[in-house]
């Protein structure tokens, strides 16, 4: 065994490290808490699948891992290369969105998925996944001085049981909106790695509760969740959100609206060209009407529209779909 796990070794023993050799888990999501939690088990370890659809933004920097020539370039390639000369784990960067037309390939053959996702409709998908696949989950959110971690083990209580109300569209505060403390993060990301190795190591205890942070008073809490006896999903059965039959997803995320469609034959560099574009051969970026766009190379579209609408209509009038 490499001297690198040495400190960790004399805490979790040789057969917990082992453990953690044969571990593969996807972390969904790589910005604050994705770049932190990865860096935590990929450092302990940990093979990792790291997936985002978003690039580096300069707003990015005072809480995560990446540095200012990142900006402009794929998250899950800047983060693949800084924590490639950290640790010696595989790492499976996924520049992806993780939507029903995706999950299938997304999730293959992992043992656990750390939820470090910016998007309400993208967990309730999560959940349905980890539901009908028995694939435990880690959920951690956090805004300003705040923050909630859960661990869902796929069986028991899930998260629709926690948040039964998929919440309205632009109901919900975002980190854009609100703002997030870099030490919230880390302080999130770290109890979702204390759980995430805890439970692939077989040590200690993982807590089911949903922990509760406040650390601007200074307070930890937990709070027992109990399974809903007429949850949609873990009690029914229902799995609405993956085997919707829409061709396009139109979600609310932290930078606006995200549009994607299940096939789409984009020209690139034609588009990029018509609209004066900053192209390059994953992505352009133009301003339309009024909104800033991002368009990829798989047709997905990232605008700061007002609304689901007026992201779905912006999108069919540049694409065409």
């Amino acid at each position: 065994m490499t001297d690198i796990y040495d400190r960790q070794i004399k805490v979790f023993g040789e057969r917990a490290q082992k453990r953690l050799g044969n571990s593969l888990v996807l972390v969904l999501g790589c910005g604050a808490l994705g770049n932190l939690v990865a860096n935590n088990l990929t450092r302990a370890g940990v093979d990792l699948r790291i997936v985002d659809r978003d690039l580096v933004e300069s707003s990015n920097l005072h809480r995560t891992l990446f540095r200012l020539e990142d900006e402009g370039r794929s998250k899950v390639e800047a983060l693949d290369e800084i924590l490639s000369k950290g640790s010696i784990s595989d790492i499976e960067p996924v520049f992806e969105d993780f939507n029903r037309f995706t999950w299938k390939t997304i999730t293959k053959d992992v043992d656990l998925i750390v939820d470090c996702l910016d998007s309400m409709s993208s967990r309730y998908l999560l959940n349905e996944v980890s539901v009908k696949q028995e694939i435990p989950f880690i959920h951690g959110s956090a805004i300003r001085g705040e923050g909630r971690i859960k661990f869902f083990d796929g069986k028991n209580e899930c998260f629709m049981c926690l948040y039964p109300r998929v919440p309205e569209p632009g109901s919900l505060e975002t980190c854009r909106g609100s703002g997030v403390l870099n030490y919230t993060t880390s302080v999130v990301s770290s109890i979702q790695s204390s759980m995430a190795l805890n439970y692939l190591a077989d040590f200690g205890v993982v807590n089911r509760d949903l922990v509760v942070v406040d650390l601007k008073e200074g307070r930890f809490k937990t709070i027992g969740v109990r399974r809903k006896e007429d949850c949609d999903v873990c009690q029914k059965q229902k799995f609405e959100i993956m085997e919707g039959k829409e061709d396009i997803i139109v979600e609310e995320t932290c930078e606006g609206y995200n549009v994607v469609p299940k096939n789409a034959s984009v020209d690139l560099k034609k588009i990029s060209s018509t609209y004066n574009g900053n192209y390059n051969e994953l992505f352009t970026s133009f301003a339309f009407s009024g909104r800033d766009i991002i368009l990829f190379e798989n047709g997905r579209m990232q605008v700061n529209a007002d609304n689901a609408k007026e992201a779905r209509s912006i999108y069919s009038k540049i694409v065409g779909l």
